[in-house]
């Protein structure tokens, strides 16, 4: 049976360094048939300079002079695109050399509209675990994306039909590829590969860092708000989230989110967050009318 052609859309900005080696692992694939466009969002450190002389004739360098963004990238890559099928990588990520062929295969075995795989983080210190963390049911794929992430874009290969239909969301900063994931789960048939054939660094997960998510994080489930009311624990688990994202620095908000979740789950582990944050928000609320009075 005759291979239909993968296009993958690797999105470059500034990674010079790392850039060969992703695009080595895509190469590289037992699944033959493909192109590779790489799309340079502007790059200022010389990116070019690796396509001066390009050897294999499936790969393709695609560069615009604006910096626009990851999304932007993707969808200028695909609307580029010669491929039946779309699958996008990262280009700081490194493929194992089987990923297209065996999800190709399942694709195809489990009649779906997207697959998408299972892949390795690793930090900066060199830990890793695997990912997504919980199991995928097919039958409740919309109910389960609504809840968390389950496929990062390097994971994900598609019909091209797929992608026109959606579009990767290019107004929003962070949570991409969540977005593509719950909108694909909304209108399409998803499946899942249970192993990991993607390699991912990952930054370090720091306190700061989870805070400057929540407005991101919030702006995702306001977006999908009539979704999260169909689907109750999903809801509660949003919020939950959320109410964490915030718990060490704005315990108030945090109560706010806990208190949502609680009413839709009845947990007393939301119930422990909803009060131990409620009045950790009432002691700092003390504490400010207090240094008023003093102030007065």
């Amino acid at each position: 049976m005759e291979q239909k052609m993968i296009s993958v859309i690797i999105p470059t900005y500034n990674r010079k360094e790392k850039l060969p080696r992703c695009i080595e692992s895509v190469l590289g694939q037992s699944y033959r048939n493909i192109e590779v466009l790489v799309v340079d969002d502007a790059s200022t450190d010389g990116t070019e300079g690796l396509f001066v002389d390009v050897s294999d004739s499936r790969l393709r360098y695609l560069r615009y002079e604006t910096n626009e963004g990851a999304c932007y990238a993707r969808n200028y890559g695909a609307r580029h695109a010669k491929g039946e099928l779309l699958a996008f990588q990262d280009s700081d990520d490194v493929w194992h050399g089987d990923k297209l062929e065996k999800q190709y295969d399942h694709l195809l075995s489990e009649g779906a509209d997207l697959c998408f795989c299972g892949m390795n983080r690793i930090s900066e210190g060199g830990s890793r675990f695997y990912y997504p963390v919980h199991p995928f049911h097919p039958e409740a794929a919309l109910e389960e994306f609504l809840a968390e992430n389950r496929a990062s874009t390097q994971t994900m290969l598609m019909y091209r039909e797929v992608w026109e239909r959606l579009r990767f969301d290019e107004k929003i900063r962070r949570y991409q590829d969540w977005d593509f994931g719950i909108r694909a789960a909304e209108r399409f048939s998803l499946c899942y590969l249970p192993e990991a054939l993607v390699e991912s660094a990952v930054g370090e997960d720091s306190i700061s860092a989870r805070v400057k998510s929540y407005p991101h994080l919030l702006h995702l489930h306001d977006k999908h708000e009539a979704l999260y009311r169909q689907y109750p624990g999903s809801e509660a688990v949003m919020n939950r989230r959320l109410g964490k994202r915030v718990h060490r620095t704005d315990p108030g908000l945090a109560a706010v989110h806990f208190r949502k979740s609680f009413g839709l789950s009845r947990s007393f582990y939301d119930l422990g967050y909803w009060m131990a944050d409620s009045f950790r928000a009432m002691l700092r609320s003390g504490g400010r009318m207090k240094e008023r009075e003093n102030e007065g």
